[in-house]
């Protein structure tokens, strides 16, 4: 006799595996056709650097706050022992945390809902503009955003099945959040929001809180033993991040720096709309639209006004969508959460603007979608590479700077923001990111920290050579770039602008 219990079980599994293998194959699928170039921000190229150096000589090259960021350096480390460092290894992790993370949202919107829910949340997330960079870079925001996931999962189960053992899981992944990025700790009260609403008993937060302390303290523990300090990694955090002169502000600007939302732009509509949504869920939605509503309002608000330091008054981070990436997946699921809810009285309204939010965030994906495969591009500058090497041709490197899409554009025009884009001057200081960029990807040559190049007329600097062999070359190497895209071409000195074979300054 067949029990159809069993029967059930198994098909349910089936049509969940043939969400998650779907869901996969869209991830990696969409992530290496949007792919970018390794940027040249600082968390990225400092993170790649480094562990490359500890694989092949047994060291950081330095301790920074992008170094102490364990939960995504020791998952590199071990990726690159295994596959070796290769530059196109670069983009294994975050393609692989980019698809795991759509997994967990679809299990998390499941949970919530139904499946169907789960589904249209991971498509939402693999879709979501600012993923064409999360998931081609080290950005700490996607594997903050992957922990901090599958924390709310676990909490999600255990409130719906009550086993300890899921409190534990969410508490050490948790922990694993808080390795990757310290602004895991703004989604606190979301957490104790999944902890305690609706089940209003203390040894939850206990037993979750136990084990998350546990990783905080074994991560304190080494980091004691290798600063020395009792601070452990916030002796090398206050060393070398809050000590920079940047991000102070005064009382006014402080108290106004939510106006800052509008470097959002083109997803700041979307913000708004998952603000006024989370506001109302507080007010009359469920126990777990409540928990959402927490975890993206508490990440919002940290995100604007954290700061690091009273005297003087200094912010802990830029607002930026870079910065807001572990909140994501909650503000597309309450944005999916309000239409349903909008559906029972404007369903045509709801359905238009449901699939209006699908075709907005594929729009910009395939906005992002670079005219030539970065990993085709890459190989062709490695190629190029190997030529420049072998040749010794001299390398000269310009910058250009971002520019808006008519979107972007009218966004930041109706808050009086303007930036437009063209070819800078002076720029030394992402000269020489491109330069460490270069080296380490294209060269496979270690960080020097005493080089510097060499600015020719201000618009372009050398990478390699100088202007005798420029004289004597009848080939150039052309690095050119932006802060994501890279392209470096070989080419007839003679297709050089002449003021700058002639060593005309730019005034």
């Amino acid at each position: 006799m067949i029990d159809n219990r069993t029967r059930y079980n198994f098909s349910d599994f089936s049509i969940n595996l043939f969400y998650v293998l779907g869901i996969v194959v869209l991830s990696i699928a969409v992530r290496i056709l949007s792919l970018e170039y390794i940027e040249i921000g600082g968390d990225s190229l400092a993170a790649w650097e480094n562990v490359v150096n500890l694989v092949n000589n047994g060291c950081y090259i330095e301790w920074t706050h992008h170094t102490i960021r364990w939960a995504i350096n020791l998952p590199l480390y071990l990726m690159l022992k295994a596959f070796g460092t290769a530059s196109a290894n670069y983009y294994i992790l975050p393609i692989f945390y980019s698809a795991i993370s759509a997994v967990l949202v679809f299990y998390v919107g499941s949970v919530l809902k139904n499946r169907r829910f789960g589904f249209l949340s991971a498509l939402l997330l693999i879709l979501y503009p600012k993923m064409t960079t999360m998931g081609s870079q080290l950005w700490p925001g996607l594997y903050e955003m992957t922990y901090l996931l599958g924390c709310v999962l676990a909490l999600l189960y255990w409130r719906k099945n009550g086993l300890w053992q899921l409190l534990a899981i969410a508490g050490v992944l948790a922990g694993c959040a808080w390795g990757s990025r310290v602004t895991s700790i703004y989604y606190g009260p979301g957490i104790l929001a999944l902890l305690y609403i609706g089940k209003k008993r203390v040894s939850p937060i206990l037993i979750f809180s136990i084990f998350f302390l546990a990783v905080v303290a074994l991560e304190w523990g080494c980091f004691y033993n290798i600063t020395g300090n009792v601070l452990g990694k916030f002796s090398i955090i206050l060393r070398n991040h809050v000590s920079q002169g940047q991000l102070l502000v005064t009382p006014g600007e402080y108290l106004l720096n939510f106006l800052d939302l509008v470097k959002l732009r083109g997803l700041l509509i979307v913000f708004l709309a998952g603000f006024a949504v989370s506001i109302w869920f507080i007010r009359r939605g469920d126990d777990n639209e409540k928990c959402l509503s927490v975890l993206f309002l508490g990440g919002l608000f940290f995100s604007v006004y954290m700061l690091c330091s009273l005297h003087p008054l200094k912010l802990a981070a830029p607002v930026g969508s870079r910065y807001l990436t572990a909140g994501t997946p909650y503000l597309i699921m309450i944005l999916l959460l309000g239409l349903r809810k909008w559906r029972g009285s404007s369903p045509r309204a709801a359905k238009f603007f449901k699939y209006g939010l699908i075709i907005a965030f594929a729009a910009f994906t395939l906005k992002e979608v670079p005219s030539q495969n970065t990993f085709s591009r890459l190989q062709e500058d490695l190629q190029n590479g190997r030529i420049i090497a072998e040749e010794k041709i001299p390398v000269l490197m310009r910058y250009t700077t971002w520019s808006p899409n008519i979107i972007e554009q009218g966004v930041m025009s109706l808050f009086g923001y303007d930036k437009q884009g063209r070819l800078k001057i002076n720029e030394d200081r992402k000269m020489l990111k491109n330069a460490r960029r270069m080296s380490i990807m294209i060269f496979s040559k270690q960080t020097d920290e005493n080089y510097k190049p060499e600015n020719i007329n201000g618009y372009y600097y050398f990478y390699s050579g100088n202007k005798d062999d420029l004289a004597k070359a009848t080939r150039v190497g052309i690095s050119d770039f932006d802060r994501k895209g890279h392209k470096l071409r070989i080419i007839s000195k003679k297709l050089l602008p002449q003021e700058l074979l002639k060593g005309a300054s730019i005034k």
